[in-house]
């Protein structure tokens, strides 16, 4: 389905107003200068403390979740270290690889809600308009930039140094989805429907946090808030809000709808991060530094194998979805933001070796090895970073996290990912327990030899 045009002038008219906006101060925080890659890492012996430095690969990035829920201190992140120290610990053990520290905070799921067994937008929407569990929130937030950022407080020393924290993957998307159709996927926060984040309910002020007095009750006075919070306590942290593939109501992850608008619809979503924070701002604060994207949580194998869904994109750009598509549309994103992307949480799997026979923890997928093919395709879109990684047990991971050693089962042919009907087989014998048979390894430490040096 594509846009009418009176669709397209109303997104082209919140464009305008973004980019005519103040621009706002902002202290001189660290920029990439190469197309980086990462991985999601935890401390032990499987990432942090042995895979990754041993790996032989000189990764740019580390990242992983915080969260637990501000109003569950025995389950949230604050609990994880005396004096919610642990992100300083986990930066300190990033850096001393020569990693950057990323966090994504996801903790709007985790809070309490009025509406227990509702899907997670209501959810998400629910928790972000409950003035005890924002006013948590809020406190919680700006606990992690006084560890992240370079003063003392609570007789704790933060971190001082470069640091990036991702803001709540899927809440943008479930904010725009609701602005954008109000009757459907508001559940009654919104005040009136339109692609502006002002239009999405919130409780800020209403919360009672000290901090937040002077923003107003909608979802654009969350994001003031959060950037006011790190401008204050944590001016070193670089800021990434994310948006999501379909956060417009049209999915570019999973659509073979070929009339789709990626632009257009990249324009759309861009225009709303824009004025959510990425660009706009009244002068009381700096505006966010990065966008993150993100293009599956599951390997295609696994949706494929266990929940019977299509979930390959077409390496011929083809058929759809297909990778092209979705750079025409991070890149309007990109463009309309004026924020570099960090394409986050990719699948790791890969249809090259035996190891990767579509079982738990050997499931394929064919992003490694597009994105490792198509480098200087993701920097004219925008991209910057590509961090790899998963929460899904089952998923292929890098390491031997399946905890089963070298695998070489028959190998596995078949035609996903090749609209043009090419035959693929795992057929290279792994020689090391990575659940991915070393692929990923071996594709980023070629990519090292020479990475992509980033447009300033």
């Amino acid at each position: 389905m594509r846009f009418t045009r009176s669709v397209l002038a109303g997104c082209l008219l919140v464009a305008t107003a973004v980019g005519s906006a103040p621009a706002g101060s902002a202290p001189r925080r660290a920029a990439p200068s190469v197309l980086g890659i990462g991985l999601m890492a935890s401390t032990d012996v499987r990432g942090l403390g042995g895979w990754m430095p041993r790996s032989g690969v000189p990764w740019t990035y580390a990242y992983r979740y915080l969260g637990g829920g501000a109003l569950r201190p025995s389950k949230n992140w604050t609990g994880w270290a005396p004096k919610g120290s642990y992100p300083i610990r986990y930066a300190q053990t990033a850096e001393s690889h020569r990693y950057v520290p990323v966090f994504t905070y996801y903790q709007m799921l985790a809070g309490p809600t009025s509406c227990p067994g509702c899907g997670e937008a209501r959810r998400d929407l629910a928790n972000l308009n409950s003035p005890a569990a924002m006013r948590a929130y809020y406190a919680d937030f700006a606990l992690l930039m006084k560890r992240l950022g370079p003063g003392t407080h609570d007789g704790v020393r933060g971190y001082g140094k470069d640091v990036i924290v991702h803001l709540e993957p899927d809440l943008s998307g479930y904010a725009q989805m609701a602005a954008l159709r109000p009757a459907t996927n508001c559940f009654g926060f919104c005040s009136k429907a339109g692609n502006d984040p002002s239009n999405v309910r919130a409780s800020v002020r209403s919360s009672g946090f000290a901090g937040a007095l002077r923003y107003p009750d909608t979802y654009r006075g969350f994001n003031q808030v959060i950037l006011r919070l790190r401008d204050t306590y944590g001016p070193n942290v670089r800021l990434g809000l994310h948006t999501s593939n379909w956060t417009t109501g049209y999915d570019i992850n999973s659509s073979k709808d070929g009339t789709l608008d990626a632009a257009a619809l990249g324009r759309r979503a861009g225009a709303f991060a824009a004025a959510s924070g990425a660009r706009w701002t009244d002068g009381s604060h700096s505006t966010y530094d990065l966008v993150f994207n993100d293009v599956s949580n599951k390997d295609a194998g696994y949706y494929k194998n266990v929940l019977r869904k299509d979930r390959f994109w077409d390496q011929d750009n083809r058929t759809f979805p297909n990778f092209h598509r979705w750079e025409a549309y991070l890149k309007a994103v990109t463009t309309t933001t004026g924020r570099k992307a960090f394409v986050w949480q990719v699948p790791i799997g890969n249809q090259h070796y035996r190891s990767q026979n579509n079982t738990a923890g050997h499931y394929q997928d064919n992003r490694v090895e597009y994105f490792f093919g198509h480098m200087r395709e993701l920097r004219a879109a925008g991209v910057a970073a590509v961090l790899f990684g998963t929460t899904i047990p089952q998923a292929t991971n890098y390491a031997d996290w399946a905890k089963d050693g070298t695998t070489n089962p028959l190998r596995t042919c078949s035609r996903d990912g090749w609209s043009s009907g090419r035959t693929v087989c795992s057929t290279r014998v792994a020689t090391s327990p990575d659940d991915d048979g070393g692929f990923l390894r071996l594709l980023a430490g070629n990519y090292y030899k020479a990475p992509l040096p980033l447009p300033g």
